[in-house]
């Protein structure tokens, strides 16, 4: 574990620039580390954690103004903006169906659409060993299990019919799946399922199916290597629509994020 100087080592130009993105994906978290600048004004589809390895961060919340964070948990659809000055931060986001979600809940309950400030201390230790000592995927997710004392017999309480929902989307996100039907196949009216999904998962469907369809397409990228193909076979109609959906949910361009990787793995 790092030291409590070190939390707050310079970030040089060695250190910093020399550096490359890594983006780790699992079934219910993301995990992505790299040198970030300016992030517009976004909103993401769970909820997220950043933290600043080796500086603080500038974040403020929409119609809200800037203040510094090292560490702070961002709600899903919380519209956000961040500027990193080119520090490396980390983000971890976690999927709402998940033991990690039911834990952190546990431990850190929040309220939707405010920014919460986190103790740094174990979240920038845990995320300097992982880029310092350049892990593998399965101990950068033993280390995670550890911060969020993981336990997989926590679960999360939702309405079945909405899991079979969350489900169907997660499995097929490139279907477009109206709300009626959706609806309809689990015995609820649209206005009822509207009321209960955003209640579960804290953002309207059509906007936890955008954020399904791009983590499919992040995961078609990585097999394939084509982000237009990616983008197509995660249901989005052309590049353009991809591209748009993905700033207003991570706040860049695409392509400044994949074209300059050094580590993506699934």
């Amino acid at each position: 574990m790092s030291n409590n100087k070190k939390l707050y080592k310079p970030a040089t130009p060695e250190l910093q620039y020399g550096f490359r993105p890594n983006l780790f994906l699992w079934p219910s978290r993301t995990l992505f580390f790299g040198p970030l600048q300016h992030l517009q004004f976004h909103a993401m589809g769970t909820v997220a954690i950043n933290t600043g390895l080796y500086q603080p961060f500038q974040m403020k919340p929409f119609n809200g103004s800037y203040q510094s964070y090292r560490c702070a948990l961002i709600p899903a659809g919380c519209k956000h903006e961040l500027n990193a000055g080119g520090n490396i931060v980390a983000c971890l986001l976690i999927e709402k169906n998940s033991p990690d979600f039911a834990r952190l809940n546990t431990q850190l309950p929040w309220q939707a659409s405010t920014i919460i400030r986190l103790p740094d201390t174990q979240w920038v230790s845990c995320f300097q060993k992982i880029y310092e000592e350049k892990l593998s995927k399965e101990e950068i997710n033993k280390l995670i299990n550890q911060l969020l004392n993981t336990d997989d017999t926590a679960i999360n309480i939702v309405d079945p019919r909405i899991g079979s929902i969350l489900h169907t989307i997660k499995n097929d996100p490139g279907n477009d799946f109206s709300q009626d039907y959706l609806a309809a196949s689990v015995g609820l009216s649209a206005s009822r399922f509207r009321h209960l999904f955003k209640e579960y998962s804290d953002i309207p469907y059509r906007r936890y199916r955008m954020w399904r369809r791009l983590i499919s397409a992040m995961e078609t990228f990585h097999k394939i290597d084509n982000l237009t193909y990616a983008a197509l076979e995660a249901g989005f109609t052309d590049s353009a629509h991809f591209n748009r959906c993905f700033r207003d949910t991570f706040g860049v361009n695409p392509s400044l994020v994949f074209r300059n990787l050094d580590r993506f793995e699934i």
